[in-house]
């Protein structure tokens, strides 16, 4: 393999612009693969290596040269089933395909609390949560070192830098800024943290202890997704 370099997809997201900007701080190179050109500038001026891509189609070609993946991408909140099936699962599962096959160090997915319990989604998210599950059971049998993060709700808040790990969604589950989630994701990146399920919400502990804890734990088996 060579140096490390990163493949950003879903960049232009909330999250991940917020991860393209902590990628570009901490000077790790990588490639953001976006949908539409119009966005091109705003990543070259990270330094990011730009790539066109469409995630309902072939895009084994941005795995090029690449050693470690973040895959950010999400349906939006009014796209409906059919864009929730292609994005949140189908797109997932391609991307641990070409993982595994370009032998990939690292694929670190950014999924959703709510995939831990599908049917106990509010109706609107339910179909969400449950390609969400689908494609993390997906990723976790397909042979590829992986991390799947499982955020709760997400807010636009500055980053707190703590966190407290979960394993529940109830209805009064503590929101996670998307900063926090960007850091979380490439702190995995730099850690090396493999083979893991990462559930967490808002909370008090320091984001790097709080993934230090994680190696006391087992690590994530599809059953234990």
């Amino acid at each position: 393999m060579n140096s490390l370099k990163v493949l950003l997809i879903g960049a232009h997201g909330r999250t991940g612009r917020l991860i393209a900007e902590r990628l570009h701080r901490q000077a790790m190179p990588f490639r953001a693969m976006l949908r539409k050109s119009a966005h091109k500038s705003e990543f070259a001026a990270m330094g990011a290596e730009i790539l066109l891509g469409d995630l309902t189609n072939d895009f084994s070609h941005a795995f090029d040269d690449i050693t470690h993946v973040i895959y950010a991408a999400g349906s939006a909140d009014n796209e409906g089933v059919n864009e929730e099936r292609a994005i949140d699962r189908d797109a997932v599962m391609r991307t641990a395909d070409y993982a595994r096959r370009r032998r990939v160090q690292q694929l670190v997915v950014v999924s959703a609390l709510s995939a831990l319990h599908p049917a106990r989604s509010s109706f609107a998210l339910r179909h969400y949560s449950r390609m969400k599950r689908e494609a993390d059971e997906y990723v976790a049998h397909r042979g590829v070192p992986f991390a799947v993060l499982r955020p709760g709700p997400l807010s636009d808040a500055p980053p707190r830098g703590t966190i407290a790990l979960a394993d529940e969604l109830t209805e009064h589950t503590p929101e996670v800024a998307r900063a926090d989630v960007a850091r979380i994701a490439v702190r995995c990146v730099t850690l090396g943290i493999r083979d893991r399920l990462i559930a967490f919400v808002g909370g008090d502990v320091p984001i790097d202890t709080a993934l230090a804890s994680l190696s006391a734990v087992r690590h994530a088996t599809p059953t234990s997704l």
